[in-house]
């Protein structure tokens, strides 16, 4: 393992070649596991892709940036999954050099180097390296928001300090998320620095900057009613509030894997001395421990998912890394070092479920590759029922299954597009495709032919503009060891 002892700024296994040559080398691996994986795209993926077939400032849960580098990937390469993906492994190998630089800026050239190594073997970078998610570019710009906002302490520069505003605007156009860096910088300010690392002027150029940048999204949300506002009230539903213990220690536990086992209980041990040193590191603790509370918190009132706190482990990873330098206690360096190892070989072993669509030797009740399996064969079936039965439009029943078989249908030719729509029973847009694709809001023709992709052979009364429905076939194919996907095509008229 890498040596932490102080006493060799140069040790081999710990120099800058070896360091970058790693990354690199793991970086490209990953992207070749994206090309050959046999994992299909989740909900949320499919869903992201489809949006950035239609850019815009915003959409109708998410802000736009995940749509651009989408759009920018496959206008390169095509719709196929991997180039779907293809900006994670990219983006979390930025991530590793931003953290680099920092962490050296900061604590030293050593530091960075553990800083960058903790970064691309955590287990939140290794699985976000396969997946695309909002999480990827708020992430980067998260921690470009930080190197910056630490070059300013340093150069007292109104450039730094406009720069680094744009990150946290170009974090906040990434996802939501990006809110809590605008707060606690804020607090952060208040609480502790008052001037004395950032001024005040610096601080104004720092917010004022950041919300230029986040403007066109902001007029976006008031353009189309604030409907992400709406939709996250709706969903919050606190009237149905229930005060659960066991999901606390769902989520809690949950970060042991988010960010690895031993490195989270590293984190768990330095966290609140940081808030009694310097700026800097007060400035980490006041960008990490408040958002594992808060959310902590909501996984208490209602539910929370573990990776809502992921932004947290930017200042973690800064953190244990210049801990790992400055502290001169053997047994937090041999932590580290064993923390390190640890997630090395969890990395590996999501790259080999990445690689085989499976979880062997782990034996799990319900294995969850089951659902990003299948939808590719079935599309196949689908468009030759399609075109045979000479059919107008496809209903689907849950957003689940219209988000899959939308960019799979459409994944070629884009022969689908405006063909697919969602039949909903929900009074107000939960969705995205019950905003854009309510079968019940879109104007049919008269003896138009349907079909209707159900799960199971009970179709219902839902279809009341139908004079005419019949059961065409059964559609089915393999997903994992002897589970199948099935489902049942029926064909209906409009009256």
């Amino acid at each position: 393992m890498l040596s932490l002892s102080n006493t060799n700024e140069n040790s081999t296994l710990l120099s800058t070649p070896v360091v970058l040559l790693t990354l690199v080398f793991i970086t490209l691996i990953r992207i070749y596991t994206l090309f050959i994986s046999p994992i299909e795209l989740s909900v949320d993926e499919a869903q992201y892709w489809h949006w950035s077939q239609n850019l815009d400032f915003g959409y109708f849960t998410k802000p736009p940036f995940i749509a651009w580098i989408i759009a920018l990937s496959t206008n390169l390469f095509g719709n196929e999954e991997w180039a779907v993906r293809l900006f994670s492994p990219i983006i979390h190998f930025s991530i590793a050099i931003i953290l680099w630089i920092t962490t050296q800026f900061a604590f030293g050239l050593k530091a960075g180097r553990i800083a960058a190594l903790l970064w691309i073997f955590i287990p939140a970078a290794s699985l976000g390296s396969f997946i695309i998610s909002t999480d990827t570019p708020l992430l980067l710009f998260w921690s470009l928001a930080l190197l910056l906002i630490f070059k300013t302490f340093r150069d007292n520069s109104y450039i730094s300090a406009s720069f680094a505003g744009t990150s946290i605007g170009l974090a906040f156009l990434s996802k939501y998320a990006a809110l809590y860096f605008f707060i606690l910088l804020i607090l952060w300010w208040v609480i502790y620095d008052k001037g004395k690392a950032l001024t005040f002027k610096k601080l104004l150029v720092v917010l004022i900057s950041s919300i230029i940048i986040a403007a066109p999204n902001l007029y976006w949300n008031y353009s189309n009613d604030f409907v992400t506002a709406s939709h996250t009230i709706s969903n919050a539903n606190l009237s149905k509030i229930i005060i659960n213990y066991a999901n606390v220690i769902d989520f809690l536990s949950s970060q042991l894997l988010v960010f690895g086992p031993i490195i989270f209980l590293l984190y768990l041990s330095i966290i609140f001395n940081s808030f009694f040193k310097n700026q800097q590191f007060s400035l980490l603790g006041m960008l990490s421990l408040p958002i594992i509370a808060l959310i902590t918190i909501q996984s208490f009132l209602k539910i929370a998912n573990p990776n809502w706190a992921v932004t947290a482990y930017i200042s973690a990873t800064l953190m244990i890394s210049a801990y790992a330098i400055i502290q001169k206690h053997k047994m937090l360096r041999l932590l580290t070092k064993f923390g390190l190892f640890i997630n090395f070989v969890l990395s590996l072993f999501i790259l080999k479920i990445t690689l085989t669509g499976s979880f062997y030797p782990i034996q799990l009740k319900s294995d969850p590759m089951r659902k990003n399996l299948g939808f590719e064969a079935l599309s196949t079936q689908i468009k030759k029922t399609f075109d045979k039965n000479q059919i107008s439009k496809l209903v689907f029943i849950n957003r689940g299954e219209i988000t899959r078989f939308y960019y799979y249908l459409n994944k070629i030719d884009n022969k689908f597009t405006n063909k697919i729509l969602l039949k909903t029973n929900s009074k107000s847009p939960g969705n995205f495709y019950e905003q854009n694709y309510n079968y019940d809001k879109t104007n049919h023709k008269k003896d138009e032919k349907i079909m209707i992709i159900k799960r199971n052979l009970n179709f219902g009364n839902d279809f009341a503009n139908l004079k005419e429905t019949k059961f065409i076939q059964k559609i089915s194919t393999n997903t994992i060891k002897n589970l199948k996907r099935t489902y049942y095509l029926f064909e209906g008229k409009i009256k």
